[in-house]
């Protein structure tokens, strides 16, 4: 498949519409200040040796055709310089940007061993974004934010920011893969559903289409089903109170934006 690079791409024209202001939000909370100064303390401890003693990296020699991949992509999306890319054993299906002085790039095996080339565009592409976005100094101290108590309020801020950016970089996914097909595969993988089924029945953008406003529309009907007040205050609480957002909101956010006129076709338009 031959893919569009989209020079002079900015954030800017893909970006979450109320990223800023959840970012804004969360910073200027002092809570928040300070768990992430205590997590960027507790991360300067632990990621350079976990990074050392549990991660390979990678180049063109060891793996030529992932590094390919990792160029074509931040050729795709206008970013330069390209990470580095790492390795782990891990039972993962999402690459991962992390940064201590610099940004990279983590590949689990696990991805590796079932993702077919299609899916790693959009996979490094998802990652990539997080880097041109900026986003990886606060998702990598996410990890290392204590949790519990009191501290719960003020995380909210922090974790609707974070699901803000995710959204973000699932477009930057979607515009390095430029396949909605390959998109939705990602997400149905964290739903549960392995990429050699979801190939059998999602062929072509047009087919992903029908299937995910079915899925959709379906899912819609069981939660006005069962949307009592005190279900709807559950959910709420319980998305907000993970890091990262449900896969099937995270689908339909992607789905509404792929349909917009404003959206994926205009920027494929625009820079492609």
């Amino acid at each position: 498949m031959k893919r569009k690079i989209l020079r002079g791409l900015q954030v800017s024209d893909f970006i979450h519409p109320d990223e800023e202001q959840k970012k804004k939000d969360a910073l200027s909370n002092t809570t928040v200040q300070e768990f992430l100064s205590s997590a960027a303390n507790l991360c300067r401890t632990a990621v350079d040796p976990v990074t050392q003693g549990t991660f390979v990296k990678i180049n063109e020699t060891s793996e030529p055709t992932l590094m390919r991949i990792v160029n074509e992509v931040c050729e795709i999306l206008d970013v330069s310089p390209i990470p580095d890319v790492y390795i782990c054993h891990l039972m993962y299906v999402n690459i991962s940007p992390y940064s201590s002085d610099k940004p990279y790039l983590v590949v689990p095996d696990y991805v590796l061993r079932y993702s077919d080339e299609d899916m790693l565009y959009y996979n490094f592409g998802n990652a990539v974004t997080m880097i041109k976005a900026d986003h990886v100094e606060l998702t990598t101290l996410a990890a290392y934010m204590p949790g519990g108590g009191l501290i719960e309020l003020p995380k909210l801020l922090f974790t609707a920011y974070l699901h803000c950016a995710d959204s973000t970089s699932d477009r930057g996914g979607l515009l390095a893969c430029q396949s909605f097909a390959t998109s939705v595969r990602n997400h149905f993988w964290e739903l549960g559903i392995p990429p050699n089924v979801s190939k059998n029945f999602l062929t072509n953008d047009k087919q992903a289409e029908i299937f995910v406003k079915k899925y959709l529309d379906e899912q819609k009907i069981v939660l006005e089903r069962y949307n009592g007040i005190a279900t709807q205050v559950a959910r709420k609480w319980q998305r907000m109170s993970f890091l990262e957002a449900p896969a099937n909101i995270m689908l339909r956010e992607l789905y509404n934006w792929y349909l917009d006129e404003k959206g994926y076709r205009a920027i494929m338009e625009k820079y492609g």
